[in-house]
C-alpha cells in the first residue's frame, strides 16, 4: 500500500461515525489563562499592596503620605463631605518597580480608605469622584448637592490621573518632569466609526505647567515606550498600574547618560476633574529613589534543560576506563540548543570534546548531544548526581543535574552490563561521526585531543584511538552535504509478481505509516 493510499484510508475514518455510538467522554482539564498582565514582571490585578509589596526589598520602592512632605489631597467642600469622604482622584501612595531582564518600569497609583460598607478599608476606586463605588455614576444625592457633578469611566473626558518622572540632575532641581504616563486630560476625537472613543493609557513628554503647582501637561506621545496598564471599575481591583518599556532607552534619551543601578530617578504624581464640582485637584510631589533599590533580584537566572547522561548505558558509567560520556540536552522553544556555545560546556568541569546537534523522531525541538571523557570525572564510586553546565552564545548561564551510576572498571566486565555498555562500539560511532563532520570535535586548545587506552593490552575497539580535534583545510571550500543514496523500487503492474521481499514490504509499510 503506497503513501498516498494510506492517506486516503486515514482521511475515512476521520468521518463522522453516527449509528448510536458514542465517543468516550475525555476527563475535564483546567487550562489556566495567560492574560497579558503575567508576562510582566509585576502582575497587575489594581491591588498595589499586593502587586508592590512593602517586604521585597530591593525591589519596590513605595512612597506615601508619611514619607513625602507637601503631599496635597484633594479638598472636598463642606456641603459635600457628608457624601463625598474621600476623592477618587486622591493619591496616596505611589509605587515604583524596575525589572531589568524586561527593561521595564512598573508604577502604581493608589488612594485613601474608599466609603464601601464591605470594605471599609480598601482603597477608593481611581476615578471615582463621588466615592459611591462605581467610577461613572454619580450618587443622586450628590447631583443634587452640586448641579453639574459628572464622572467618566475609565478615566474618560477631561478627567486625568498620571505619574511624573524626573530623570537628570536638572529636572529634580528644577522641579520640572521630563515624561509623563498615565491618562491626559485630553479625551480622542471621535471617528465615523467609534463616536465615543476610550482614551488610551499614554508615555510622553511633560510640558511644565503654568498652575502652582507645577503640574504638566502631556506633550508629544511616546507609543515606542508605552507598555500595559490595568484600570477597572471595581472595589476589588480599585488602583491604577501601568509600565513603561524600554526605559533604559527612554532614560539615555531624555539624560544622554546610560541606566545604572546608582542612578537616581524622581518620581511625583497629579490627579483630577474639572467635572467634580468643587473638588481640588491631587498633587504628589517629587520622591527620588535609586534604580538599585526599585530593582527586582533574579528569581532564577539559570534555565535548567531536560537532559539525559548515558541514556543508552542505563545511565552507567565509568571513570576509571576509557569511557565517553553522552549527555543529551533536550531543545524547548524557550530554550534552543543551536544558541548553545559549545566551547562553554562542562559536566562537573570537565569541558566537553565533541557534540552534534540534531532531531529526535516525533520531536519538534533541535536536541543536542555532548560528549565527555569519562576518565576525567571527579565522580565517586556509586549512584550520585553530575551537573551539566554552560552558556549560550548571549552569555545566559544554564545548569542541570541527574543521577548516574558509577562503576569503575564496568567496561571491562562481560554479560549484561558489557552489552549495556555499547560493547565497545560507541568508539567505532565517534570515529565515523567525525569522518563525516570534523565540526563535531571541540578543541579546548592548540593541542590535539586524542584519547587512548589505559589498558595496554587493549583489544579491538577499545585499542582505537579517537583525535577529536577538527581537521581544517587550508583550501577555503564550502561546505556540501553528502548526498545520501535513494533506493527507488518501481510500482509493479497488477499483472507482474511482487519480488519485494515479504520483510521489507512490512518494513516499507510500517515507515509509510
Amino acid at each position: 500500500m503506497n503513501l498516498i493510499s494510506k492517506l486516503l484510508q486515514a482521511a475515512r475514518t476521520w468521518r463522522h461515525q453516527s449509528g448510536g455510538r458514542k465517543t468516550a467522554k475525555r476527563a475535564a482539564i483546567t487550562v489556566e489563562q495567560l492574560d497579558h498582565r503575567q508576562l510582566l514582571s509585576v502582575n497587575f490585578t489594581g491591588n498595589v499592596a499586593i502587586d508592590f509589596p512593602a517586604t521585597k526589598q530591593p525591589g519596590v520602592v513605595l512612597f506615601n503620605s508619611s514619607t513625602t512632605p507637601n503631599i496635597q489631597h484633594p479638598i472636598i467642600p463642606a456641603t459635600l463631605q457628608p457624601l463625598i469622604p474621600i476623592s477618587g482622584f486622591d493619591l496616596s501612595d505611589i509605587a515604583v518597580s524596575y525589572d531589568p531582564p524586561t527593561d521595564t518600569l512598573s508604577i502604581g497609583l493608589s488612594g485613601g480608605p474608599a466609603n464601601i460598607p464591605s470594605d471599609p478599608t480598601g482603597p477608593v476606586i481611581a476615578g471615582d469622584a463621588d466615592d459611591n463605588g462605581n467610577a461613572g455614576t454619580v450618587n443622586p444625592a450628590v447631583e443634587a448637592a452640586a448641579p453639574g457633578f459628572t464622572e467618566f469611566y475609565a478615566l474618560g473626558g477631561p478627567e486625568q490621573m498620571a505619574a511624573s518622572l524626573f530623570l537628570s540632575s536638572s529636572s529634580m532641581a528644577s522641579k520640572i518632569p521630563q515624561v509623563v504616563a498615565g491618562f491626559s486630560p485630553i479625551a480622542p476625537s471621535p471617528t465615523p466609526t467609534d463616536p465615543s472613543p476610550p482614551k488610551p493609557y499614554q508615555v510622553a513628554l511633560a510640558i511644565p505647567g503654568m498652575n502652582p503647582q507645577g503640574i504638566p501637561f502631556f506633550g508629544t506621545s511616546l507609543p515606542q515606550f508605552t507598555g500595559t496598564v490595568y484600570l477597572f471599575n471595581s472595589a476589588a481591583h480599585p488602583n491604577l498600574e501601568f509600565s513603561i518599556t524600554h526605559f533604559s532607552q527612554l532614560y539615555q534619551l531624555e539624560t544622554g547618560q546610560t541606566l545604572t543601578p546608582g542612578a537616581h530617578i524622581g518620581i511625583g504624581g497629579f490627579a483630577g476633574s474639572p467635572d467634580d464640582i468643587g473638588i481640588s485637584d491631587a498633587f504628589f510631589p517629587e520622591s527620588t529613589f535609586t534604580l538599585a533599590q526599585a530593582t527586582l533580584p533574579p528569581g532564577n537566572p539559570e534555565p535548567s534543560p531536560y537532559i539525559l547522561i548515558n541514556p543508552h548505558e542505563h545511565r552507567i558509567i565509568d571513570t576509571a576506563h576509557r569511557d565517553l560520556v553522552r549527555v543529551t540536552i533536550f531543545g524547548t522553544s524557550g530554550f534552543p540548543v543551536s544558541q548553545i556555545n559549545p566551547q562553554t560546556v562542562e559536566l562537573d568541569g570537565v569541558p566537553a570534546i565533541a557534540h552534534v546537534n540534531r532531531k529526535f523522531r516525533r520531536d519538534e525541538f533541535l536536541n543536542a548531544t555532548y560528549v565527555f571523557p569519562a576518565q576525567g570525572l571527579n565522580q565517586p564510586a556509586g549512584l550520585y548526581p553530575a551537573t551539566l553546565t554552560g552558556q549560550t552564545d548571549s552569555g545566559v548561564p544554564f545548569a542541570s543535574s541527574k543521577a548516574v551510576l558509577n562503576i569503575p572498571d564496568s567496561a571491562r566486565l562481560f554479560g549484561r552490563l558489557h552489552r549495556y555498555m555499547g560493547g565497545g562500539s560507541i568508539y567505532k560511532a565517534v570515529v565515523k561521526a567525525e569522518a563525516r563532520n570534523a565540526s563535531v570535535a571541540i578543541s579546548q586548545s592548540s593541542a590535539p585531543v586524542t584519547a587512548v587506552s589505559r589498558n595496554p593490552a587493549a583489544r579491538g575497539a577499545a585499542s582505537i584511538a579517537v583525535n577529536y580535534s577538527p581537521v581544517v583545510s587550508s583550501a577555503a571550500r564550502a561546505d556540501r552535504t553528502a548526498v545520501r543514496p535513494v533506493v527507488s523500487i518501481p510500482r509493479l503492474a497488477a499483472h507482474e509478481h511482487n519480488n519485494v521481499p515479504t520483510r521489507l514490504r512490512h518494513s516499507l509499510n510500517d515507515y509509510l505509516s
